[in-house]
């Protein structure tokens, strides 16, 4: 790729021509208390409000049990 048509790109094209040297991002960052995907999980889930630290407390049981 020629590198002196770069200001041609928008953003987005840009994004994503550099993506693929990213590092991907941990399920849990160093220090984080809830993994991504069991946030995700939740989040999918679109549970109401008194229920959503019961299902947390599953989740995070089956995250640390390997399942």
């Amino acid at each position: 790729m020629a590198w002196r048509n770069n200001a041609r790109l928008s953003h987005k094209q840009l994004k994503g021509m550099f993506r693929k040297w990213r590092e991907p991002i941990p399920d849990l960052t160093p220090g984080g208390i809830v993994p991504r995907s069991v946030m995700r999980q939740i989040q999918r889930e679109r549970l109401p409000a008194d229920a959503i630290n019961a299902r947390l407390q599953q989740l995070l049981a089956a995250y640390h049990n390997g399942g």
